[in-house]
């Protein structure tokens, strides 16, 4: 009996389970998609696969009997500009919190009315002058790890017209598979796309670059279908069409309506002179001693060209370059803005190829039919030379790339600023005067105060070669301004008895 007085069964029920499978479809969730790599803003060059310090050098040796091998320089890249519909995928952040920065698109260099590009001076030594062909980049030793681009032929040597006074280019049509190496069927592609764009008026231009027909599509179709017949042709047929827009003016006309030129143009060209100059020795860069102020590193085309725009430059002025290097900047300031352009480069090696570049650089502008400024490279220390010290007093425009320089070579290249005349800007990677600093009753004759303007500027994602992230850089105008009006106050106000 229970609580409630009824009957409780002595047995409970039982009640029994059984495990049934049920088989449940299973959902597969893709995954999301990778975003897609988005390409560098600037390719490396050579010299930049390690940020070269360098110290005093001895002489270049003889190379050993080994293959050297000529590494070819990427395609240009586009100057920096912002690009307000792109993300900020793929760009570095610098270790200095510097905001992330926008991708860069193309867009022409600053514009200077009086910049002339066309090289129209009347030569009696036309088409004879001495230049590095690409033909010759591909002989000798390196020679064996090319092979004919045409099947069951040797390799076949091939002459390019260019729009100046010039002879044509040789070029072997050779290939390897390395894709670093010198490629002499790129540069001949590359240099005729940028012919065909820039030398010719846009219904021309449009003509012969046409997807189907143009010169530059026919070259590719040629080398793909592997017709040494129908590449031959095309070279052919743009050497005629060059040489007949040379006599009836219209390559005259084209560069009469011009003022400036695009960076990947620009690069262009200093590509060549670099591919054919310092890339076969790009390794006597890669010598270095900690420590010391000689450190070896350059700044790229689209930060040189922000940074020949920011400071107005022009043609009828004088750049100078203190620390030079291979010479990279004083020529892209020489081709660029049309100006005179001077550098200064203590170490040994930089100078052996500075040399070269500069040899090879009114050779090229030649070829290109481009009027450009008288280049003047120097060996010696930029605090003692008596030329660059000259030229210093002249100077509308100095650069000093003072990234790894010590406090006390920056205190001693400020004392030469004192030579500069008024309003002379100077573009430096470090402050040369430091935020915040004023003057005072003790200090007011250091020279910093008579640096105004102070800007700091941001620089891109590769554009240095020592660092892929974004960073700064400074420039300031020389002027008595700002320290003649302290003077000026204090001498007015009474003073306390």
């Amino acid at each position: 009996m229970n609580f409630f007085g009824t009957a409780v069964p002595k047995n409970k029920p039982v009640i029994k389970t059984k495990t049934v499978s049920v088989s449940v479809p299973v959902r597969r969730i893709a995954k999301p998609a990778a975003p897609p790599s988005r390409p560098s803003p600037l390719p490396k060059r050579p010299s930049q696969q390690s940020a070269a310090a360098r110290d005093r050098l001895p002489a270049l040796k003889e190379p050993k009997e080994r293959v050297r091998r000529v590494v070819k320089r990427k395609a240009s890249t586009p100057t920096q500009l912002f690009s307000d519909d792109d993300d900020d995928s793929g760009v570095e952040s610098s270790a200095s919190s510097l905001d992330t920065r926008k991708r860069i698109k193309s867009r022409a260099t600053s514009e200077d009315p009086n910049r002339k590009l066309e090289d129209s001076r009347l030569r009696k030594d036309e088409g004879r002058f001495d230049y590095i062909s690409g033909a010759s980049l591909v002989t000798g030793d390196v020679a064996k790890s090319y092979r004919s681009v045409f099947p069951g032929d040797s390799p076949t040597v091939v002459k390019l017209q260019y729009p100046g006074l010039s002879i044509p280019e040789k070029f072997t049509l050779v290939k390897n598979g390395v894709q670093q190496d010198y490629q002499p069927l790129d540069d001949i592609r590359e240099t005729v796309k940028f012919i065909c764009q820039n030398y010719f008026p846009e219904n021309l231009a449009q003509k012969y670059l046409d997807d189907e027909n143009g010169f530059e599509r026919r070259l590719l179709r040629a080398a793909s279908k592997g017709s040494k017949e129908d590449y031959m042709g095309t070279i052919q047929d743009f050497n005629t069409m060059i040489v007949k827009a040379r006599r009836d003016g219209t390559i005259s006309q084209e560069l009469s309506t011009k003022h400036s030129m695009t960076l990947e143009w620009i690069q262009r060209i200093l590509d060549q002179i670099y591919t054919r100059t310092v890339s076969p020795q790009v390794d006597s860069l890669k010598a270095y001693q900690n420590g010391t102020d000689n450190v070896y590193g350059e700044l790229l085309p689209p930060l040189v060209s922000e940074m020949l725009g920011v400071a107005d430059l022009k043609s009828d002025q004088v750049f100078v370059d203190l620390g030079s290097g291979v010479g990279n900047v004083c020529l892209q300031a020489a081709l660029e803005i049309g100006c005179e352009s001077w550098g200064c480069e203590v170490m040994d090696n930089p100078c052996k190829l500075a040399d070269l570049q500069a040899k090879e650089f009114p050779a090229r502008a030649r070829m290109w039919g481009l009027s450009v400024g008288k280049v003047h490279l120097l060996k010696g220390d930029f605090l003692a030379n008596d030329k660059i010290g000259l030229a210093l007093k002249r100077a509308d425009v100095v650069l000093v790339n003072n990234q790894a320089f010590s406090p006390d070579l920056n205190s001693k290249i400020m004392d030469r600023f004192l030579d500069l005349k008024d309003g002379c800007r100077i573009i430096s990677l470090k402050p040369f005067k430091q935020e915040g600093y004023e003057i005072s009753d003790r200090n007011q004759y250091d020279p910093r105060h008579l640096l105004v303007d102070e800007r700091k500027l941001p620089f891109y994602s590769k554009c240095v070669s020592w660092t892929d992230a974004p960073g700064e850089y400074h420039i300031v105008r020389k002027s008595p301004e700002r320290l003649q009006q302290y003077i000026d106050e204090n001498t007015s106000r009474p003073r306390r008895s």
